[in-house]
């Protein structure tokens, strides 16, 4: 058993050293093959990861590269963008509309009430003693103005102090500041609209020097104190606004530069991402490197956004003194620049009308920054410190005041200048509007339309009415309807009616134009028929339904008879008639019926004006425009009204018209009005359309032809007569103005004279019932007979 074990572990030993040995015999070879690859496959693996070192090294550089072009071709395209911007109109401006600025000048016809009525609403704050613009002093009859420098269309005027010295009814004299008598002077317009454009951001565009120095001081303090140094992106900002959010937890700080604030808001949107602010920086740096700093600074101070005037922004400094404090911004005190400053970092947060206790904080922290950096003195900073905020009261859009004249001013724009391009660059329109009329007007619509409906027992009374500068043919005043602010149909443009008897100083002129009529001419005042061509009858009437036989031209003039015009008329001949009324500046085609001559004839409200205007110049025609200039945003002069006239009625003819139209509101139609200003001249005419549907009234004094129109829009009677209702608001108007007696010159070729009104004919004083009459100098007898 011990051997046979023995046997086999022998066997087992050769089998483990076969086993061996044959391991041996394998395992021999794997050092050698080993040895033989790493000569061989070295070189390759080295090859491997040189080409890729080398492809990554392509990609690197020439990914680079590229992103260095599309940066720089980037870039291009910005600073291409960003130069044409800022160079070119870099807003779309507001259409500015002015009134007329107030004149003065030696024996004026003008009262102390209207020039200070004029400070009050251009916001003149009178004071004891003057020591800036924008104050007078009242002492006496005296009134001390320091005015504010102005760009009017004839050029740009500094600010002046000048003193007005007022006797009796006129403006005595103008003295400078220097104690010189001048020979005129004027205060600065009032604005009266702003008309925006699609872009719905509104903005009063201001020259970096007309800011005042505290105010870019105020800003730079608060928002930028680096502006002058950095270039237009501060790491330093950025870092420290960065650590100050850390440390807060929240969003507390930006640090945007004041270029960077100017990149967002003129080029970019609000949206807050980090494209947008890479965008932000770049442009930055383009403006920076493009633009001086004050330059810059001054686009800042135009394009910061400071609130909304219902639905357009308030953009820049300028616009936001006059919207928050009715004020240009260089008459702004340290508190209200203090305010202003405090609203940039967010104008809906910081609202002053909403927010008053909030931005009141704000406000005093910039206070106090000025006060720490040296800017004001301490005292000062007591005193601005200690102001209450006073904001004016949110008014409608300007737009919205006077809509009535604004839209004959739009009308107006439209054709003198119908590229919109011009338009949209800050168009500035000087008018002839007259606030202290226009207001008069719209309180007489207001409680006359009542009062008449009371009187009347008649409803739904709509009018229309405008006033026309004479000397100029400027419309100074327009209400379009009823309701004086809505912007709807205008009447006064749009509405046409009959004018009744309006029309009759056109048929007297004519005739006065001829040599064998005169104011004293006899007419034929009976029953009447007129047969036309096709066999139709008219049979005219009086108002009264009575006949008074032969009768003077001038009382058939005053009271306004019916059938002694038609008479006239038709021996003059209808045709000359309808070519007087075209002469007149009426520029429709006239039909020449016989019905014409008693005003059968459809004309708006300026028609008329337009009319009358002529009439009341003496036969001299201007076309009635509401606008005097337009300039650029810069002074430059688009357009300028030719007040030059065209002679087209002769002056002896229009003296003696207009001497009847004063007969008419002595004892005539419209004799109401002596009764209310006895001691003042003014002439007009009374008209009434079949049925009493339109009642009308054209008068004027020595300035100004005002026509009023009454009726119904729907054309149904209204119940009243020229005389009852366009008159009584006519009445009304002039009541709170200064109504000058008109005073014509007596023209050569007239010479005052009696005439006998049976007659006709000159007489001497005494012989029968005379009255004095202007006649022709070739009429005219040194010693007339009485002849009865």
């Amino acid at each position: 058993m011990a051997e046979k074990n023995a046997g086999s572990k022998k066997s087992t030993d050769k089998v483990s050293k076969s086993a061996t040995k044959s391991s041996a015999k394998t395992a021999k070879p794997k050092p050698r093959k080993r040895a033989v690859k790493k000569p061989t496959n070295a070189p390759l693996l080295q090859r491997i990861k040189q080409r890729t070192l080398r492809t990554l090294w392509n990609l690197i550089w020439k990914g680079s590269l590229a992103c260095i072009v599309v940066v720089a071709f980037y870039v291009v395209y910005l600073d291409a963008k960003i130069t044409k911007q800022f160079e070119g109109n870099k807003w779309q401006l507001p259409v500015q509309v002015y009134a007329r600025a107030m004149t003065f000048y030696p024996d004026q016809y003008l009262s102390e009430d209207e020039v200070l009525w004029e400070l009050k609403r251009l916001n003149y704050s009178q004071v004891n003693r003057i020591n800036r613009t924008g104050q007078y002093v009242l002492q006496g009859r005296t009134i001390e103005v320091h005015r504010r420098s102005f760009n009017f269309h004839d050029g740009s005027e500094q600010a002046r102090t000048f003193t007005l010295n007022f006797a009796g009814k006129k403006l005595a004299s103008i003295v400078d500041q220097n104690g010189r008598r001048v020979k005129s002077a004027r205060l600065e317009p009032v604005q009266i609209a702003r008309i925006g454009n699609e872009s719905n951001q509104d903005r009063e565009f201001v020259p970096l020097e007309k800011f005042p120095n505290i105010l870019k001081q105020a800003l730079l303090v608060v928002e930028d104190r680096d502006f002058y140094e950095h270039h237009g992106v501060s790491l330093w900002s950025i870092m420290r606004a960065f650590y100050t959010n850390i440390k807060v937890g929240r969003t507390v700080q930006g640090g945007s530069t004041l270029t960077q604030q100017l990149a967002k808001n003129f080029y970019l949107t609000r949206e807050r991402s980090i494209v947008r602010k890479i965008n932000e920086a770049f442009i930055a740096l383009i403006l920076d490197y493009r633009y001086s700093k004050d330059e810059i600074l001054e686009a800042y101070l135009n394009e910061v956004y400071l609130g909304q005037a219902y639905n357009q922004g308030v953009h820049g400094m300028g616009l936001a003194a006059e919207f928050y404090f009715a004020k240009p911004v260089d008459e702004l005190e340290f508190d209200q620049i203090a305010l202003l400053v405090a609203m940039v970092k967010g104008p809906s947060y910081y609202n002053p009308r909403r927010y008053p206790e909030r931005v009141q904080e704000r406000r005093d922290l910039v206070l106090r920054l000025l006060a720490e950096s040296g800017n004001i003195s301490t005292n000062e900073f007591r005193l601005a410190l200690a102001r209450p905020i006073k904001i004016q009261t949110l008014k409608n859009s300007l737009h919205k005041s006077y809509p009535g004249y604004l839209e004959l001013v739009n009308r107006e724009l439209k054709k003198r200048l119908p590229n919109q391009e011009i338009v949209n660059a800050g168009v500035r329109i000087f008018t002839y509007f007259d606030l202290q009329k226009q207001t008069a007007m719209e309180q007489s619509i207001g409680a006359g339309l009542p009062y008449l409906e009371r009187r009347f027992k008649t409803k739904q009374l709509e009018t229309a009415m405008i006033s026309v500068n004479i000397e100029k043919s400027g419309v100074s005043a327009l209400v379009a309807g009823r309701e004086v602010r809505y912007n709807g149909f205008n009447r006064v443009l749009d509405t046409k009616r009959n004018i009744g008897s309006l029309v009759k100083p056109a048929v007297y002129l004519t005739a006065l134009e001829q040599s064998q009529y005169n104011l004293g001419t006899l007419l034929d005042d009976s029953p009447l028929q007129v047969t036309d061509e096709a066999g139709d009858t008219w049979k005219p009437e009086n108002f009264d339904h009575k006949f008074r036989g032969y009768m003077p031209l001038f009382r058939a003039f005053s009271r306004s008879i019916n059938i002694p015009v038609v008479n006239l008329g038709l021996d003059i001949g209808v045709h000359n008639v309808a070519e007087s009324l075209n002469k007149l500046g009426i520029e429709d085609t006239i039909n020449q019926y016989p019905s014409l001559l008693l005003g059968a004839i459809e004309l708006s409200s300026f028609d008329v004006a337009q009319m009358y205007t002529t009439i009341a110049s003496g036969g001299q025609y201007r076309k009635l425009t509401s606008i005097s200039a337009m300039t650029d945003a810069v002074g430059r002069v688009l357009y300028e009204h030719d007040i030059d006239a065209q002679k087209r009625f002769s002056a002896d003819a229009s003296y003696m018209t207009k001497y009847g139209l004063k007969r008419v509101t002595k004892d005539g139609t419209a004799r109401r009005i002596n009764a209310h200003f006895p001691s003042i001249q003014l002439a007009g005419k009374t008209g009434t359309s079949n049925d009493l549907r339109d009642s009308w009234f054209a008068g004027f004094d020595h300035n100004t032809v005002t026509v009023t129109w009454l009726g119904r829009d729907d054309n149904r009677p209204t119940g009243l007569t020229g005389a009852s209702g366009a008159l009584e608001l006519y009445i009304r108007y002039l009541k709170p103005l200064n109504p000058q007696a008109i005073a014509d010159t007596r023209p050569a070729g007239v010479r005052w004279a009696f005439v006998n009104e049976k007659t006709g004919k000159q007489a001497p004083p005494g012989c029968g019932k005379v009255i004095q009459l202007p006649i022709r100098t070739s009429e005219f007898k040194p010693r007339p007979k009485c002849v009865q």
